[in-house]
This record gives structure tokens, sequence and C-alpha cells, in this order.
């Protein structure tokens, strides 16, 4: 039986649901071109860390709330995470959503995404 999707998934899903059809690439590069980013002056290695979807609850709450603060405001950060998704990322935080949860909507992403190019098809 499959998991129901939470409003926290609906509402990141929400946010990239116009990017559908871009090339997650060019986000990317739109995303490096961004002086004003949140993240242009910050390590890589911020954004991957060892928290996953299996990691303890306060681990996960604490990398959530870390993600979110420092992408809070970041005017590409809808692009950031379609880009993500688009690109087939399955791993760190993008766009404000931190690894444990990016992992599931990349999951959901993935489903919907091919499900809608075979109606296309």
């Amino acid at each position: 039986m499959p998991r129901r999707i939470t409003h926290f998934q609906q509402d990141q899903l929400d946010r990239v649901a116009r990017f559908a059809d871009a090339d997650g690439d060019r986000l990317q590069l739109r995303v490096a071109d961004t002086a004003e980013r949140n993240c242009r002056d910050v390590p890589t290695e911020v954004f991957f860390p060892a928290t996953d979807e299996y990691s303890d609850q306060q681990a996960r709450l604490t990398e959530r709330l870390r993600i979110q603060q420092q992408c809070r405001g970041c005017p590409v950060a809808d692009e950031c995470l379609a880009g993500a998704l688009l690109r087939g990322e399955r791993f760190g935080g993008w766009g404000g959503v931190a690894q444990p949860d990016f992992q599931a909507i990349g999951r959901l992403f993935r489903t919907r995404h091919k499900r809608r190019q075979e109606e296309a098809a």
C-alpha cells in the first residue's frame, strides 16, 4: 500500500510544478549564476550531511531546520529544488529541503514525472 503524501511533501511538489518541463542542468546554471543565492559562500559539504531518512527523528528535525534556515528567502530556492529533482539527484539538501525529506520527495517526483511522460507519449 502506498504511503500517504504529507502536506509538506505536496507543498514542495507544488513549488516545482512550474518547472516540470525545464532542463535540470539549465536550472542549476541559473542558480549558480545568481550572486544573491544564499549558498554562495557556503561549503558544498554543508548540504550533504550523514543524516538520511533512516536517521532518528531528532537528527532529521535538526537537519530539516538547519537547511530551511540556510535557504529561507533565497531568490532561486525553487529553481534549485526543481533542478535537483529533474537531474535525478538522490542525496543532499536542495532549495530548502533537507536530505531526508528530499529523498522522499525525489521518489514522489520521479513517479509523477514518469507517469506524466508516459501519458504524453
